[in-house]
């Protein structure tokens, strides 16, 4: 019923508000703030343990609209190796189809989901993705904290598109202001707890920040997050997101923008690298911390990583070299390709793109039935239970067991499940 309503809203809301609209807030945005706290509401949770995708996993796609924020050339460069997925109205899609097809973007890599935006800043409104505890991949959506609705509604729109269960739980982010390591670990700026109200906090200078217990709850229980790394925005900036100065690079090493001494930000910067330090990750080890030279606020942490490619901001500027060499360093297995566009401090590429993850992919090799990372008797014992009936395999320890691709588990599969344990072809 809620989400019924929430689409009748949207249609009311979408003819007045099909501008271009900014990445801050508009004066009647800011009128009509509250709007965004009617729009929150819950669902159950996903089916425990929860776990959270981190951007630096295995994609499919990523999420961009039209009227693009990026250039074609970008697009071009994504699609030769995955699909792009674009938000596009219906009475846009022709066009979007030619300003892509014109530029020789793959367009057998371009999948349209209609329906319309009100922005393009998808990472902002776009879907955060989890891996349940059947190994199924869904969408956990929040409340956008722009009063968008169709901005808002991208999400379950994409979840709809791709055929994945959707959830909601009841609070207030952002996409640019989150980031994750795919292990329990996240972080964000101080807004993850500021815009919620239940939170009954506007502090935005300690690093960290205090503990929000109904947001860290949520966290836990709907993205499987064990610890939240809420900090004061060390840039003073108006948008209050992370990707404008930090971003993890792997569970183990996170890159954090560095500025000369005489900058404004540079002790609260500074401030939040001996935060970082100070924690640990999800193995119990300490971080590993890159910087990226930052002297003029240049966005080179915004960037995006896409499989084995990162993509990265760069301002035409004597420092872009540097900051590429400094992906080359901490990610020496990834191609680093510099893009220029219209980006600024606060809103470069990372914002203006979100990944889609590979909903086919396991981590678990066939035979790993009971998923614990090792094929051994004890998978052979969860087989048997399986072909026997006294147990019951969820939907990705039914993949895993049918080892034979025949759609059946049954004794042949656990023949060949021996068969791998014993090395025998």
């Amino acid at each position: 019923m809620f989400r019924l309503l929430f689409i009748f809203i949207s249609l009311i809301f979408a003819d007045s508000q099909s501008e271009e609209l900014p990445i801050g807030f508009t004066q009647e945005e800011l009128e009509n703030k509250d709007i965004i706290k009617q729009w929150t509401y819950r669902t159950d949770p996903p089916i425990a343990p929860v776990r959270n995708i981190a951007e630096y996993e295995p994609m499919q796609g990523v999420l961009i609209r039209y009227p693009f924020g990026i250039s074609t050339s970008l697009i071009r460069e994504m699609a030769e190796d995955v699909i792009i997925y674009c938000l596009v109205s219906s009475s846009q899609q022709n066009a979007a189809y030619n300003s892509m097809n014109s530029s020789n973007v793959d367009m057998n890599n371009v999948e349209f989901i209609l329906g319309s935006t009100d922005s393009y800043w998808t990472r902002d409104y776009g879907p955060w993705w989890v891996v349940d505890g059947n190994g199924e991949y869904g969408i956990v959506d929040f409340t956008y904290n722009r009063p968008r609705p169709n901005d808002n509604n991208a999400p379950y729109k994409v979840s709809e598109h791709l055929d994945v269960p959707y959830y909601s739980a009841d609070f207030i982010s952002t996409g640019g202001n989150y980031m994750t390591d795919g292990f329990g670990v996240s972080a964000a700026a101080h807004i993850a707890y500021t815009e919620n109200d239940q939170c009954n906090t506007n502090n935005q200078s300690s690093i960290p920040l205090p503990p929000c217990a109904y947001v860290d709850n949520i966290m836990n229980e709907y993205y499987g997050i064990s610890a939240y790394h809420v900090v004061a925005d060390p840039n003073g900036e108006y948008i209050d997101h992370i990707d404008c100065w930090g971003k993890f690079l792997s569970p183990s090493r996170i890159l954090i923008r560095e500025v000369p001494s005489s900058h404004p930000q540079y002790n609260m910067i500074e401030d939040v690298v001996d935060y970082f330090q100070s924690v640990p990750t999800s193995d119990g080890s300490l971080w590993e911390i890159f910087r990226v030279y930052t002297p003029n606020d240049q966005p080179y942490t915004n960037s995006l990583i896409l499989n084995d490619k990162i993509f990265v901001p760069i301002m035409n500027s004597s420092w872009d070299d540097e900051a590429l060499e400094v992906y080359e360093i901490a990610m020496p297995n990834h191609e680093i390709l510099g893009f220029t566009g219209s980006w600024q401090s606060t809103d470069a590429l990372h914002c203006r793109v979100k990944g889609i993850p590979d909903i086919s992919y396991s981590p678990f090799q066939n035979g790993d039935v009971n998923m614990d990372s090792s094929i051994d008797i004890l998978d052979v014992v969860v087989l048997v239970n399986f072909v026997l009936g006294s147990d019951i395999p969820d939907n990705m320890q039914t993949m895993l067991s049918d080892l034979n691709d025949d759609g059946i588990i049954n004794i042949l599969d656990i023949i060949s499940l021996i068969n791998v344990i014993l090395g025998v072809d």
